[in-house]
């Protein structure tokens, strides 16, 4: 009896979808695979959405189904990272009892170590993804700190292809400096100040009118005296100024004046906590001015949970991050199940490949022989065209594969050892950082923590869930079985 599969076919972009992973390409190698291994395609799901957020229509029809149809028990996919780029899909399915995930390409065996390595997979295509952000947002601050606007151009500029940097706008540069004097020189308040910039026509990028909140950003951004603010730093820019450092401040010294505003303080652990004792949430207060201290919020009445200070509580939360402490031992190992498994995906690869060059040979003697016949006027004209539109279709596919898979780079492994070294040095990295720093690494972590006098219970994310749990059990990597991989 076949075992019943669905297929999870995705595209992100229409450029994937004309080239890279077309539809139609994953589509056949999942069939083909299914027919090589006794599986039954109950349904086909396809997506043409990024798998870098959650929320996929397709994705969440899918899951619908596999818990309505118990007798579906895998998702059969091109690749992990097709699936999933966000982990909270990813354990969506992989906490699915009897449900399991299967690779076309990859070779995943079906146990614990295959689990292990699939959820690491799906951990690191979403490290990738975020890694293309940061090498994003580093590009702009790159530019900014060399002088030059790296973005849409502010009220007043424009962005000057030619120089890479911003130019006074021609039209709305002077009106800019107007507002800026108007302001500095006369009592006129920013509501007044908001109606004159829309008598006068000043509008914004895309043609709305300014709202006070937009004059007030006017009146407070440096970059039209020539400095360049960018990420909470200020550059020395390249582009022409409109007022000067004087004006500026005029502007500063009178806008303080009408305003003393709330010193902000901030509280990085606030929304990481719970309270264990209520379940109510742990937020944090300012005491005598400087002294921060974490405490229940009542929101249940009288609560046993205590005041408890910044400090003490930074160092308490250590024990999360001691949570998914890898000794090099663990790293080793884990390293060694990758390259095993890099080795294996090649080797399929290389495989797939032959067979599809056998193939795309196969096809076009095919087309040869049947238009010899239609030439000798043994088939019709009719029957040969249909044959040969067939035969080309299905040509290019088996090209678009075979070309797909030769282009392919597995993930660097330099990376992974990078990121698993830092799971064995964070302790230590973790005490020296600043609580700013020690909130943002626990968010990568954790997805709440529930905290009583001195004991923290974390409930780590995908996954680390799986890493603390390894660690916990000491069944890191399961049994071993008659599987050899």
């Amino acid at each position: 009896m076949k075992r019943k599969v669905v297929t999870y076919v995705r595209v992100s972009t229409e450029e994937q979808a004309k080239h890279g992973y077309s539809i139609e390409a994953q589509q056949q190698i999942l069939k083909d695979y299914a027919r090589g291994h006794d599986l039954e395609i109950v349904e086909e799901f396809v997506e043409s959405e990024s798998a870098y957020k959650p929320g996929r229509p397709e994705f969440e029809r899918m899951l619908k189904l596999l818990r309505k149809r118990r007798d579906i028990t895998a998702v059969l996919c091109y690749k992990i990272d097709r699936i999933s780029r966000n982990l909270q899909d990813y354990a969506a399915l992989t906490e699915m009892v009897g449900v399991a995930i299967v690779s076309a390409t990859e070779a995943l065996p079906e146990n614990a170590t295959g689990k292990l390595i699939g959820t690491v997979q799906a951990a690191f295509s979403r490290y990738y993804s975020d890694q293309l952000s940061e090498r994003v947002s580093l590009g702009l601050k790159t530019k900014a700190k060399r002088g030059y606007w790296p973005t849409y151009a502010p009220t007043g500029y424009l962005n000057d292809p030619a120089s890479k940097g911003i130019v006074p706008d021609p039209e709305k540069a002077e009106l800019i400096v107007e507002l800026i004097e108007r302001y500095a020189g006369t009592g006129i308040s920013l509501t007044d100040l908001t109606h004159w910039a829309k008598e006068r026509g000043l509008r914004a990028r895309e043609g709305g009118v300014l709202a006070k909140s937009a004059i007030h950003k006017i009146l407070c951004n440096p970059i039209y005296y020539g400095a360049l603010p960018w990420k909470d730093a200020l550059y020395e820019g390249k582009h022409q100024p409109l007022i000067s450092k004087a004006l500026f401040d005029r502007v500063q010294e009178r806008l303080q004046q009408r305003s003393h505003p709330r010193i902000q303080q901030s509280f990085p652990y606030r929304g990481l906590l719970t309270c264990g004792y209520c379940g109510c949430a742990i937020t944090a207060s300012l005491a005598k001015r400087k002294y921060i201290y974490y405490h229940c919020t009542h929101g249940r009445g009288r609560c046993s949970q205590p005041y408890v200070s910044q400090d003490r509580l930074g160092m308490t939360l250590r024990t999360v991050v001691d949570g998914v402490h890898l000794s090099p031992e663990i790293v080793e190992r884990l390293l060694d199940l990758l390259e095993e498994e890099e080795m294996t995906s090649k080797d399929r690869r290389a495989t797939r490949i032959a067979t599809l060059r056998a193939e795309e040979e196969a096809i076009r003697e095919r087309m040869d022989a049947a238009y010899s016949d239609k030439l000798d006027g043994t088939i019709s004209e009719t029957r040969w065209l249909g044959f040969d539109d067939r035969q080309s279709r299905r040509l290019d596919l088996v090209r678009r594969e075979r070309e797909e898979l030769e282009s392919y780079r597995e993930p660097s492994l330099d990376n992974i050892r990078t990121t698993f070294e830092l799971l064995e040095h964070a302790p230590e990295l973790y005490t020296r950082q600043s609580h700013q720093e020690r909130a943002r690494v626990l968010g990568t972590l954790v997805s709440n923590c529930s905290v009583t006098a001195g004991n923290v219970v974390p409930v780590y994310r995908e996954p680390f869930d799986a890493v603390a749990e390894g660690l916990r059990s000491g069944e890191w990597l399961g049994e071993e079985d008659s599987n050899p991989h």
